[in-house]
């Protein structure tokens, strides 16, 4: 039988380790990648690495005397583990830890028993490795697969449904040719012509999602792309008494971009906010070039996003920023983390599928789209569209 590995110290229990052999190896452990902690048998932390420390929040000496069943705990909150005099083993397990501002990780722990030259246990080590990451790439590929599956459905059934639509609506305009003016059965026959052209939005919508058309990049100003959308929204908004103020810098880089689809994601985003807004309200639209940090996608607190906080040690990126903030009533954090989910809508008239349509779009010009609100005070939408040539991240692939 394989003995289990240790760690071997020559010290009072809890008391620094003089040895130079063991300062040689905490030496490796403090700049490790790996969080450890070191516990003594009453499971008290009596020493820490910067790398645990960090992910914890705390400063390496602060963790000392802090009981370290508090740190860890079982996934889902099921019960805490308890490194101490009898809880080693060789073999990871899937925890969560616990940090300073009161936020769960998952993590992967691994306890190695911690003994003195004469066998006796002072303790545990505890060696543990954050998985966000690894999480957030595999919810990634069950998307990617879902979307798969999603959009080859989405085709078959816009198919499937545009031919007798066609038919449907063909004879209706027939229909109301002959019906005459003032009857009473032209009703009928206009609402008829009204739900066949909101069905083939919806398929229309389908199929711009299964099928998303390939961006013919070409390095551009995007700004005719934002003066025709607000052109085109003019009109609506002076009707709902809603104001449109336009902030640009005086330069803004060209990008690569196909400006019909980022008209096309321009105006699902100013409609959008139009209609969340009731009379008297305000947007406020802003193009300014910046530079940001390159950063993972995923989504937190009160944004829906392409993108998790930015990591330190990734590039800069020169970035065409691209801002729609309204004043309206804003949305509850349980549908801001669905709004770019397909066919997610808390319209009575929408599809669920702009906002998708749009992430596709954005993510196939190789920028990122944010969404942040906070009810009772409003929305705002923020594009990032990248200076240089990035690769665009297909819908299929991982987001």
């Amino acid at each position: 039988m394989r003995a289990r590995p240790a760690i071997t110290v020559s010290t009072a229990e809890g008391g620094p380790p003089p040895s130079a052999a063991l300062e040689v190896a905490w030496s490796f452990l403090r700049h490790a990648q790996l969080g450890v902690l070191a516990t003594n048998r009453a499971g008290k932390i009596v020493a820490a690495n910067p790398a645990a420390a960090r992910l914890l929040g705390f400063e390496p000496a602060a963790l000392e005397g802090e009981d370290a069943a508090r740190v860890f705990r079982a996934p889902r909150g099921e019960g805490h583990v308890q490194p101490g005099a009898t809880a080693a083993g060789t073999e990871p397990q899937e925890v969560e830890v616990v940090t300073r501002s009161g936020d769960v990780l998952p993590v992967a722990l691994r306890l190695l028993p911690l003994e003195g030259l004469d066998g006796a246990l002072h303790g545990t080590v505890a060696v543990f490795q954050d998985l966000r990451e690894q999480k957030m790439r595999e919810e990634q590929w069950r998307r990617r697969d879902r979307l798969a599956s999603l959009g080859e459905l989405s085709a078959g059934v816009a198919h499937e449904i545009r031919n007798p639509l066609t038919g449907i609506a063909t004879s209706a305009q027939i229909l109301r040719r002959r019906v005459e003016s003032g009857d009473p059965r032209g009703q009928f026959v206009d609402l008829i012509l009204e739900e066949s052209a909101r069905l083939d939005r919806i398929v229309e919508g389908l199929l711009q999602f299964a099928r998303p058309a390939t961006p013919r990049l070409e390095r551009q100003n995007v700004v005719p792309a934002l003066d025709k959308a607000l052109t085109l929204v003019h009109e609506l908004a002076v009707r709902q008494d809603v104001l449109l103020h336009v902030e640009r810098a005086a330069t803004v880089p060209t990008v690569f971009v196909d400006l019909d689809q980022v008209l096309q994601v321009l105006l699902n985003i100013l409609m959008n906010a139009l209609q969340a807004l009731a009379k008297g309200g305000e947007i406020r639209v802003t193009l300014r070039p910046a530079r940001k940090r390159a950063a993972v996608r995923g989504s937190i607190g009160r944004r829906a996003t392409d993108r998790l906080e930015p990591a330190a040690d990734l590039p800069l990126l020169d970035v065409v920023e691209i801002r729609v903030q309204d004043n309206g009533p804003g949305i509850p954090a349980a549908d801001l983390a669905r709004v770019f989910d397909p066919f997610y809508t808390t319209r009575a008239q929408g599809t669920g599928l702009g906002l998708s349509i749009c992430q596709s779009i954005v993510r196939e010009h190789g920028g990122t789209i944010t969404i942040e609100s906070v009810v009772g005070q409003g929305t705002a939408v923020i594009i990032d569209l990248p200076v240089e040539k990035r690769h665009g991240d297909r819908r299929r692939d991982p987001r």
